[in-house]
């Protein structure tokens, strides 16, 4: 497998982890129950093939009671310029799958682990004036993303995510004339106060603001821990370095089959690390 296709493996296996799991963890405990019986499934697609995946995410019942829907799209290149981010945005404006119900929003991810040689030379030239902008397009926004390592990117990723996600928390708050100060500044603890704060409206728009809010919360613990995973991925990566400087000053003054012998170990050392990083 070429190191591109396993970026393309690794970044969809983290987009995976936490998004084809959130109605389990969820979405379904506020919106599949006898109450509120209106998603009954996961909707998500994700194929490793075409780097390709689509989630949603359910936010608030419209007036009408149906079920309207956030939607993630991932799309991961092999390289990126302005020429085929534009050509992604042609492709990706219209979602190739859709939810039972209204989708409201929609953030389009176009994801590289590097730009082509043109465009960096474009970006050196012209610096911050020719790199790649967040666009608007068709009412939906689509955010490029280009990192050699695939937590960092899916960490902009999900950055990205709770920022957007708390914007509408907070605007859905503003129109139901609640004040940051009645919940201490801190989203997530609406989800204490939720019935003095808004005891007057009625039980379908609490739901509904307790809802968003408890995705936030899911959305701001997944980008805590995958931040401990790169600070913990760092300090692995600052060990071996360390270690591989030591061992250049040392293996210098070995005889040549004794330095056969340690870099025998040294490639075993390698890939058992290997191994614990791809295992998580």
């Amino acid at each position: 497998m070429s190191e591109k296709s396993l970026f393309a493996q690794k970044f969809l296996e983290e987009c995976q982890k936490y998004f084809a799991t959130l109605y389990r963890r969820v979405s379904e405990k506020f919106w599949n129950n006898s109450v509120y019986s209106y998603v009954k499934a996961a909707y998500y697609t994700c194929n490793f093939d075409v780097g390709l995946a689509e989630y949603y995410v359910p936010t608030v019942l419209n007036g009408e009671n149906f079920m309207q829907f956030y939607g993630i799209t991932v799309a991961v290149l092999p390289e990126l310029d302005e020429d085929i981010y534009s050509r992604e945005i042609e492709r990706l404006v219209i979602p190739s799958s859709r939810p039972m119900g209204f989708l409201d929003s929609r953030t389009v991810f176009v994801v590289a682990p590097q730009v082509t040689r043109k465009h960096a030379y474009k970006v050196w030239k012209e610096k911050t004036k020719a790199m790649l902008k967040i666009r608007k397009v068709a009412g939906w926004l689509f955010i490029p993303i280009v990192s050699n390592v695939p937590e960092i990117a899916f960490k902009k990723l999900l950055r990205h995510v709770v920022n957007f996600w708390r914007a509408r928390v907070k605007g859905f708050l503003r129109k139901l004339n609640v004040e940051p100060w009645q919940y201490d500044y801190k989203e997530r603890n609406i989800l204490s106060l939720l019935p003095k704060v808004i005891e007057n409206y009625c039980c379908q728009i609490i739901h509904c603001l307790r809802s968003m809010v408890a995705h936030l919360c899911y959305f701001e613990d997944a980008y805590r821990e995958v931040m401990g995973d790169i600070g913990r991925l760092n300090m692995l990566m600052d060990v071996v370095r360390s270690g591989a400087r030591r061992l250049v000053e040392a293996i210098t003054v070995l005889s040549e089959r004794d330095r056969a012998a340690v870099v025998e170990q040294v490639e075993k050392c390698i890939a058992f690390v290997q191994t614990k990083i791809d295992g998580g």
